[in-house]
């Protein structure tokens, strides 16, 4: 290799002359074949310099001064082909890895993009223009490429050296960006990073949104009134309904006769609750398109009753349409799209009712099992337990206040359980846990049953704006087909929240996709129940103290810490359910670490890790600490490259369970599990050079750099999901 200074000055030269020249590109040149010809490529030449094999473009049979020619005549040139589709909207974020991938962005809130130069070739201090662009589907791009920003104008950026740090970059006049779109929450744009800024989508930019799913989702507040007037009939009744219980409110868009067939939403009280009382759910959603009735229910005898006037009415509506509210809503109802929301003694109905169908014993008339698309269960009761209040593999949400003084959650009495229901669920299913909500904040007019510390109450209005925006997104996603909108059933308050709901409200969410879903399941603690071996048959080596693999299920009737009750806290099981998770501590820098067997080790299709995190009630850790936990998960492939992502850096912490007394000694109330997702681009971010095909471990790191100094844990549902 030539002598130093010698080199420096040769390299001078060249880089003077080809820079001044026009050449094209030689696209040989590009020898890590990421797409542009740069210093990575200058790097592989000189590093070989003088001998065969990589860098050797001209073909000579050396590395030289031929091909070092080549490279620099071809500088900063796109050997592309094609554009390169990519995320690229983004929540910035105060640490590593600096941006959140997202796709939904409420109308006011922060949009920006983001470019790691380890992955995606840029050239620092080169110029770029930023268009967001009215959503095209694949086709639709391949026929028009031509960009036209939907803010009125580009955006400039200047690309920075170093890292997706410093190649950040907020949008600017985003108020510009429309989102009427009739019915749907939101509206989609693509946006592109025009690198060659011919105004065009051509080989070499950058696009978030190629195919026919949009780059980002510009969203309107779910929990907003929606763009529908609402026409209310009071009272009706319905037909071949139990007597006594055949009274029922309807809501429905005014112009229904414009809108075509609308999904039908059918809400069920609770007991000592009146049909009338959802006045607020009601509205909301036939403001957005839905078709809904509130019927009576029969209660009192029981959740069998209850159910039985579900399935009643929602027969009785699809028969009467002609006639009901003179026939404003004949032929508008779609009963292939059904959903059905319950409350209290009405929520457990519900699932029942679904069950009836699912087992044969009720067969219904005008619609079948697969036309209920989602049940929704506000604070269920669970007398029949996991044979009868089963919601099998339908789309299942639970929203549930951690204040409510009658369905309360005591350890000593299981009907008064409700996570229990959500955990049968073996379809896509999320809860929303709502700190300072009771039991009756849901309805307009029951009794107020606030049972938590002074000053946490958040109200009929604070609940009832949870409500219909989660409820909103759940049924917009699962009969509408706004699948993206399922973001706001997982990601942090910090980065996604609906408007209405108060910035003092704590929501902890939940949402588990089965593998039916495409996930990839590490440990569900189902099966395989030795601490040592994960229910995917991999070894689970671990540093962290009391590890205990059981049934989620709180055993002494009270929250007051013990060791001879290592899942204290947890009502997710009763004694006939099997639902198992783990549960350990810690006091300083330790680990839990899952073995991935080879034939699960290529997750470069996923877009998540995640699992299920809560703390542990009462625990002494969980007091001293008091406050959130934070912990970082660790990959690491076949190559022994390791990359650590911590979970402290999307905003929220593992939040401390409700500051609720009772049911024993000290403070705190149930395990609250989370959903915490790092997304596997985080992983890759700065050029780490994981691979993501052949990943051999996933470990668990908490105390010490890696999370909160210490802590108790319960954790489920260890797995790589798809979005």
């Amino acid at each position: 290799m030539p002598h130093r200074s010698m080199l420096a000055r040769r390299l001078g030269g060249l880089l003077a002359c080809a820079l001044t020249g026009s050449a094209l590109a030689d696209c040989g040149a590009d020898v890590n074949g990421d797409g542009i010809v740069d210093s990575l490529d200058l790097g592989a030449v000189l590093a070989n310099w003088g001998q065969p094999g990589t860098g050797d473009i001209d073909g000579d049979g050396i590395v030289g001064g031929g091909d070092m020619t080549i490279v620099f005549s071809s500088w900063v040139e796109s050997c592309a082909s094609e554009p390169t589709s990519i995320r690229l909207a983004c929540v910035q974020l105060g640490q590593a890895p600096f941006a959140s991938f997202v796709r939904v962005f409420v109308v006011g809130t922060p949009l920006s993009i983001a470019v790691d130069p380890a992955l995606t070739p840029v050239t620092a201090g080169a110029n770029a223009d930023v268009f967001v662009v009215a959503a095209r589907s694949q086709a639709q791009w391949g026929g028009n490429p031509i960009l036209i920003d939907a803010r009125g104008a580009s955006q400039e950026i200047t690309f920075a050296a170093g890292s997706i740090e410093a190649n950040r970059f907020a949008l600017t006049n985003t108020n510009g960006l429309a989102f009427d779109a009739g019915l749907a929450v939101g509206r989609g744009y693509d946006i592109v990073v025009d690198i060659d800024r011919n105004g065009e989508l051509s080989a070499g930019d950058l696009i978030d949104g190629r195919g026919d799913e949009s780059g980002i989702w510009w969203c309107r507040d779910p929990g907003a009134a929606g763009p529908l007037a609402v026409t209310t009939l009071s009272s009706y009744t319905a037909t071949g309904v139990t007597a006594g219980f055949t009274t029922s409110r309807l809501w429905y868009p005014t112009t229904i006769a414009t809108l075509g067939a609308r999904p039908l939403v059918v809400i069920s009280h609770g007991n000592g609750h009146q049909y009338s009382w959802y006045d607020y759910l009601g509205t909301h959603l036939a403001s957005w398109g839905y078709i809904v009735i509130s019927h009576q229910n029969n209660t009192v005898p029981g959740i069998e009753t209850s159910s039985t006037t579900t399935l009643e009415h929602t027969k009785a509506i699809i028969a009467q349409q002609a006639t009901v509210a003179s026939g404003a809503i004949n032929g508008r109802i779609d009963a292939a799209r059904i959903g059905w929301i319950g409350h209290s003694r009405g929520g457990e109905g519900v699932v029942r009712g679904y069950d009836r169908i699912f087992d044969g014993t009720y067969v219904p008339v005008g619609y079948n099992l697969a036309s209920v698309d989602f049940i929704c269960s506000i604070a269920p009761t669970d007398f029949l337990g996991v044979s009868s209040a089963n919601p099998h593999a339908a789309n299942y949400m639970l929203l549930w206040g951690a204040a409510d003084g009658d369905v309360s959650g005591i350890p000593t009495n299981s009907v008064a359980w409700s996570f229990d229901l959500s955990e049968r669920s073996t379809g896509v299913r999320n809860t929303v846990y709502v700190h300072g909500a009771d039991h009756n904040d849901f309805n307009c007019c029951g009794t107020n049953d606030f049972v938590g510390p002074t000053g946490t109450a958040i109200l009929n209005a604070g609940a009832q704006a949870v409500a219909k925006a989660f409820i909103l997104a759940g049924l917009k996603v699962h009969l509408d087909a706004e699948s993206v909108l399922e973001e706001f059933a997982w990601r942090p308050s910090t980065t996604l929240r609906p408007p209405v709901v108060a910035a003092t409200t704590t929501l902890v969410k939940e949402l588990i996709k089965p593998t039916s879903a495409g996930s990839v399941l590490i440990d569900s603690y189902q099966t395989q129940t030795a601490t040592t071996t994960s229910s995917c048959g991999g070894a689970v080596t671990a540093t962290v103290a009391s590890i205990s693999e059981a049934l989620g299920r709180d055993t002494d009737g009270s929250y007051t810490w013990s060791t001879g009750n290592p899942h204290n806290g947890s009502i997710r099981a009763t004694a006939s359910d099997t639902q198992r998770m783990i549960a350990f501590d810690w006091n300083a820098a330790q680990s839990m670490e899952w073995a991935i067997p080879t034939a699960l080790q290529d997750v470069s299709s996923h877009d998540f890790v995640e699992m299920r995190v809560g703390q542990g009630t009462r625990h002494p850790n969980t007091v001293t600490l008091n406050g959130g936990a934070s912990f970082s998960l660790v990959l690491r492939d076949a190559d022994g490259v390791e990359v650590r992502v911590s979970s402290s850096a999307y905003g929220d912490a593992v939040n401390r369970p409700y500051q609720r007394t009772g049911s024993g000694t000290g403070t705190g109330w149930q395990n609250e599990l989370r959903t915490v997702r790092l997304r596997l681009r985080d992983f890759v971010t700065g050029g780490t050079g994981i691979d993501l095909s052949h990943l051999v471990a996933l470990r668990l790191e908490v105390g010490g750099t890696a999370g909160s100094t210490t802590g108790r844990f319960v954790i489920d549902d260890v797995q790589f999901t798809k979005e």
